[in-house]
C-alpha cells in the first residue's frame, strides 16, 4: 500500500530550519510587492509609527528586510540585527479597523510574514515557514471572497436551512480550492518545497529559487510581477 502524501502544510513542518527559511523567502518575494502596491494606492506614500523617530517608507523597509534574509540564506555569517528589523517592520505594520479597505490586508500579511520569520531566526516561533504557506493561501481566498466569489459567499450566508447551507458551503470550499489562482499557489509551494528539499544551502539553490520566482510571473495574487 502506498504511503499517503502529505499535506503542504505537513511537509513544511518537516523542513530543516534552513529549508524552512529558503521556502518563505520564496512565497514571501510574490507577497511583499504587495506593500509597494498598498503604498500607491494611499494618498499619503510615508507611513509614520508613533514608535519611531522619524517616518517609515513601508515598502522600502519590506524590501531591504526581504533582500537581509535571502543574504543570510546564502550566506549564514551574513547576520544582521533580527531584532532591530522586527520593531521595524512590526512598528510600521498598518493597523487593521472596522473600515479598513481591503487593499491593506495583502500588506499586512507580508508584513506579518515577515515578521513571524524574523522571530524564527530569534529563535521565538518555529512554525514561521507554515504560517507564511498560510498567509499567502489565505490570502487569495480573502481576495476571491472580496470580488468574483463574493456573490456566492453572499448566497451561502443568507441560506437559512442548515443541510443546504453546509451544502453550499462545500460548493464554495471547493470554488476556492480549485480556483486557478490557489491551484497555481499550491503548485509554486510545492515546487519551491522540492527544490530546498533536493539541493544544497547554496549558490545554485539561491539561484534555482530566483528563478522560480520571476518564471511566476505573478504576486500570490495574480498582479504582474516588475
Amino acid at each position: 500500500m502506498n504511503k499517503p502524501t502529505l499535506s503542504t502544510f505537513a511537509q513544511i513542518r518537516d523542513l530543516k530550519p534552513w529549508q524552512g527559511l529558503a521556502f518563505s523567502l520564496a512565497v514571501l518575494s510574490r507577497m511583499v510587492p504587495h506593500v509597494q502596491l498598498y503604498q500607491e494606492l494611499q494618498s499619503e506614500q510615508m507611513v509614520t509609527s508613533a514608535e519611531l523617530a522619524e517616518p517609515v517608507d513601508l515598502g522600502q523597509l519590506t524590501h531591504k528586510v526581504l533582500g537581509l534574509l535571502w543574504a543570510n540564506l546564502a550566506n549564514p555569517k551574513a547576520t544582521f540585527n533580527y531584532a532591530v528589523q522586527l520593531e521595524k517592520i512590526e512598528s510600521a505594520t498598518p493597523d487593521m479597523t472596522a473600515d479598513t479597505p481591503f487593499g491593506v490586508f495583502p500588506a499586512m500579511d507580508a508584513c506579518l510574514g515577515l515578521s513571524s520569520v524574523l522571530r524564527m531566526l530569534k529563535n521565538e516561533q518555529d512554525d514561521a515557514p507554515v504560517m507564511v504557506s498560510k498567509l499567502a493561501q489565505g490570502g487569495i481566498e480573502a481576495m476571491l471572497l472580496e470580488t468574483e466569489l463574493a456573490e456566492q459567499q453572499m448566497t451561502v450566508e443568507n441560506i437559512a436551512d442548515e443541510e443546504e447551507r453546509d451544502g453550499a458551503y462545500k460548493a464554495l470550499s471547493h470554488s476556492i480550492k480549485h480556483h486557478p489562482l490557489m491551484e497555481f499557489e499550491v503548485a509554486f509551494q510545492q515546487h519551491v518545497i522540492t527544490l530546498v528539499t533536493t539541493h544544497k544551502r547554496n549558490a545554485q539553490l539561491d539561484t534555482l529559487l530566483h528563478e522560480c520566482i520571476a518564471e511566476t510571473g505573478i504576486t500570490t495574487l495574480g498582479i504582474e510581477l516588475e
